[in-house]
């Protein structure tokens, strides 16, 4: 074997490790619970998502589908965030009932519950906001 073929056969061996290596293991589990039922204004309410199986200690979050569901006519200054556990990495999913959010790269532990936040900002009164099913389809790389 000459230098070349040596070197061309070095290259292939080290390309594949490095693929190899790149590929992380992944998973993955659904949840849902009730969105938190809010009774008085500028207070926080939040829920959380169980962790459904025993992702590994090492696994963290990467994109999270959500579902959340509040009934009709919603009052103004309604806010709804998802959340991690601690509450310290929140995504605004106001405005969109149903989504994603990308987790990747914050390392948020896949072992510890999501939490939905709500909340109804202003003054005065208000009827209740009752609860409706909500939902997240949570993955994770380890």
């Amino acid at each position: 074997m000459n230098n070349r073929e040596w070197l061309s056969r070095l290259i292939l061996v080290i390309s594949m490790m490095v693929s190899a290596a790149a590929y992380a293991a992944s998973g993955g589990y659904g949840s849902s619970t009730a969105t938190p039922t809010i009774y008085s204004k500028n207070y926080w309410y939040n829920v959380a998502y169980p962790v459904v199986g025993s992702p590994p200690a090492t696994a963290t979050l990467t994109r999270v589908y959500y579902r959340w569901d509040y009934p009709y006519p919603r009052p103004i200054g309604l806010v709804v965030y998802l959340c991690n556990n601690t509450g310290t990495l929140c995504a605004d999913v106001t405005n969109a009932g149903s989504g994603l959010v990308d987790f990747t790269g914050y390392g948020v532990p896949a072992s510890q519950p999501l939490r939905l936040y709500v909340r109804v900002n202003g003054t005065g009164t208000m009827a209740p906001l009752y609860a409706r099913p909500t939902s997240v389809t949570v993955n994770y790389d380890f």
